[in-house]
């Protein structure tokens, strides 16, 4: 083994840290027989010779040994390192993409030929991952096929190889891995399409081997099935993934030797001071939580791989959410909020079933379930029981001031998000000393202000508390406290004039007044509107001499108080021709808010929509939208309304809403509302996975919006949610 390591000048080479004068150590460490001592030696290897995904000389130079150390029969970790090649290798990584460190053109083309190198290198030895198919290590099997599919240059070759490997393959994890690497084959070549195709939906025959019962066969292939031809999904693809989700817990419990099956991870692996050692303790902490957490895996796959077949994806998701399994669950609670937030579907279920979370003991659930309720407040409302019946159960210890992190303050959260009344008790409670929530103000703008009128008290309490100091967060001169920021919005959300004398204390001396805190106190006013009279002197001083922004928010504050257009349009007018666009784009939402009083502003609006460079993204929404609301004619704002729905898609909820309000002149709109209307997508999903949550209320607002528009153009429009698939 490692023939000629010690004729490798290694010394004259890089790696992330130095001279690559340590790495034949390294080699040798993947060769050990201690199992600890080969994770420190790959953790070297992704730590310095390939740090973060870089490739030196020293990279290139190790890739023969490497291999090397695949072949050699019984050596343990074979898996690891075929997966470390598969990295090296880069997968046909974009060079121009890639973050290289200089704008030398001769360092540049040095580091873009080791690239290059390393490529060639790992496709030119990877023939003899072919001949390993049949190795005794299931590890190593397992990172085979992906691996074959990557980096071998004969495609028939693979497919014939995976073919075989699939119909005596015992290991269930194994197999698992060769359906996957059959989807990425077809995808990737598609003189393989057709054949794949047809070995992956055989296998839903049972024409599989000796794995072919194993449940996760069956999800697998159907999230392979989905991915890459989603036209061979039998018509039953939603029960027999359930089905087999069943059969994987009631298997779980009998352990993988009653399933004739290999474990897949018979050695424990060594407990050391790596990342990888801690990543995988990790991994392991969530999945032991989990039953068969595997088939979750395989089902978050499909979710991901189905896309936009959204009645399948919601049924998958229901049975998630009913599952007994408290791991399967989890996983479904972090699945609705991308899918209920990113898709237009039959949500009513999904959304009762989260909602039935809360009966849950383990505050967990409750708190996970609960959070992406609050998100989903738009169209929460076959879940508002199950929280309203969780809030009154009250806290199970006294508030805390941080009581929104409890699982009974997320509920809560959730609960006034939707503005529901019943909320309101609650909120009492916690607000009298605990944190102000930043989205406060919208909850109890939702409320019916009858409901919402006994939390004044408190939040001027609170309130004037703060600004005194007496909390501990003052909002002095130089200083913005989140808290007052919040207070003031919130105190004024339900249109009460009880925090008005805490709001003119903060205008009357805006030198001693954070800028936060100054323009949150300006945009209370606006909600006051001229129950707020009082503050017109200082309004008309901060609209005289005050900074950019605030000039903006006491301009528009001075008109909701009093009216004074005069005094307000030289300032808004000033504004449209702001070197910043974001002046321009407050200046333009005042105008639309404004409406017609702001007429003698059309001429400074149209040179603007006239000029590509200043009309395009978020600003062309808010262009048209105000000059249609300070009187353009329809004629006239139909192009800019047009092109602001292509220029960005946040901007689509309001043009659609200017549309609405046109009526049957909005006609030409009238195709792209259809299409809006009958896209399975929200029209903010921007395609992402993981943690992301899109904006539902907006895309429900668009929803209303629309289909008044169509109705008023007399079209007659969708009854009810597409659901794609």
């Amino acid at each position: 083994m490692f023939t000629g390591i010690d004729d490798v000048d290694w010394a004259s080479m890089g790696h992330a840290y130095g001279d690559a004068s340590d790495v034949p150590g390294l080699l040798r460490g993947l060769a050990s027989s201690d199992a600890a001592e080969r994770e420190v030696a790959l953790d070297g290897m992704y730590g310095a010779v390939h740090h973060q995904g870089d490739v030196y000389d020293s990279t290139v130079a190790c890739i023969p040994f490497l291999f090397e150390l695949v072949a050699t029969d019984g050596l343990p970790g074979r898996g690891d390192i075929v997966d470390l090649l598969r990295s090296v290798d880069g997968d046909g990584r974009d060079v121009e993409e890639g973050d290289f460190w200089s704008d030398d053109e001769e360092e540049y083309a040095a580091w873009a030929a080791i690239l290059a190198r390393a490529e060639s290198e790992t496709r030119a030895h990877s023939g003899v991952l072919l001949e390993l198919l049949d190795d005794a290590d299931a590890g190593l099997r397992r990172a085979l096929p992906r691996a074959l599919v990557q980096l071998h240059d004969d495609p028939d070759a693979v497919l014939a190889a995976l073919r075989r490997r699939l119909v005596v393959e015992p290991d269930a994890g194994v197999a698992r891995a060769l359906v996957a690497a059959l989807g990425e084959l077809g995808i990737r070549n598609a003189t393989c399409a057709r054949q794949t195709g047809d070995a992956l939906a055989a296998l839903l025959t049972g024409d599989g081997g000796p794995t072919a019962t194993d449940p996760g066969l069956r999800l697998a292939v159907l999230a392979q099935l989905a991915r890459r031809a989603p036209d061979r999904l039998p018509a039953r693809t939603v029960e027999i993934a359930t089905a087999a989700m069943q059969e994987a817990r009631d298997r779980q419990g009998e352990g993988p030797a009653s399933e004739g099956l290999a474990p897949e991870d018979p050695v424990p692996a060594p407990q050391t001071s790596t990342m990888i050692s801690y990543l995988r303790r990790l991994r392991a902490s969530h999945r032991g939580a989990v039953q068969a957490p595997w088939a979750t895996e395989l089902l978050e796959e499909l979710h991901h791989a189905l896309d936009d077949q959204v009645r399948e994806r919601f049924a998958l998701l229901e049975d998630q959410l009913r599952s007994p399994d408290w791991g399967q669950r989890r996983a479904a609670i972090d699945m609705s909020g991308l899918l209920l937030t990113g898709w237009r579907g039959p949500y009513e279920e999904s959304v009762r079933l989260l909602g039935e979370q809360m009966k849950e003991a383990d505050p967990r659930i409750v708190r996970w379930a609960a959070s992406e309720l609050e998100w989903l407040y738009a169209i929460g409302g076959p879940a508002a029981e199950a929280l309203a019946q969780r809030v009154a159960a009250g806290p199970q210890f006294p508030v805390q001031a941080r009581w929104d992190e409890t699982s009974y303050g997320a509920a809560l959260r959730a609960l006034a998000a939707q503005g529901d009344p019943r909320a309101v008790p609650g909120l009492i409670d916690v607000l009298r000393r605990g944190h102000v929530p930043e989205e406060l103000g919208d909850w109890i703008g939702r409320m019916d202000p009858r409901a919402a009128a006994p939390l004044a008290a408190v939040l001027v309490g609170r309130l004037t508390g703060n600004l005194s100091g007496e909390s501990g967060e003052s909002a002095g001169a130089g200083e913005s406290s989140p808290a007052t920021e919040h207070l003031l919005k919130a105190a004024v959300a339900g249109g009460s004039a009880e925090a008005l004398g805490p709001i003119l204390h903060l205008l009357r001396t805006p030198e001693d007044v954070g800028g936060a805190v100054l323009g949150a106190a300006l945009q209370a006013v606006v909600r006051l509107g001229t129950a707020a009279r009082e503050a017109l002197p200082a309004l008309r001083r901060l609209t005289g001499d005050g900074r950019p922004r605030h000039r903006i928010d006491a301009a528009e504050a001075l008109w909701s108080a009093g009216g004074e257009i005069e005094a307000v349009l030289p300032v808004l007018s000033e504004s449209l021709s702001a070197e910043h666009w974001w002046e321009r784009h407050s200046a333009l939402g005042v105008i639309g808010r404004i409406g017609p009083a702001a007429a003698p502003l059309l001429p400074p609006l149209r040179r603007l929509a006239a000029s590509p460079e200043e009309n395009g993204g978020w600003v062309a929404g808010v262009l048209a939208v105000a000059m249609w609301r300070a009187g353009a004619d329809a004629e006239e704002s139909m192009p800019t309304l047009l092109h602001a729905w292509s220029a960005h898609r946040d901007n689509r909820p309001d043009v659609a809403g200017a549309w609405a309000r046109m009526g049957p002149a909005a006609t030409a709109a009238v195709p792209l509302l259809r299409q809006e209307v009958a896209a399975v997508r929200r029209h903010n999903n921007s395609g992402g996975t993981g943690r992301i949550r899109y904006r539902c209320a907006d895309d429900e607002r668009l929803l209303r919006h629309a289909r008044a528009a169509l109705t008023s153009c007399g079209e007659e429009p969708p009854s009810s949610t597409p659901v794609g698939g």
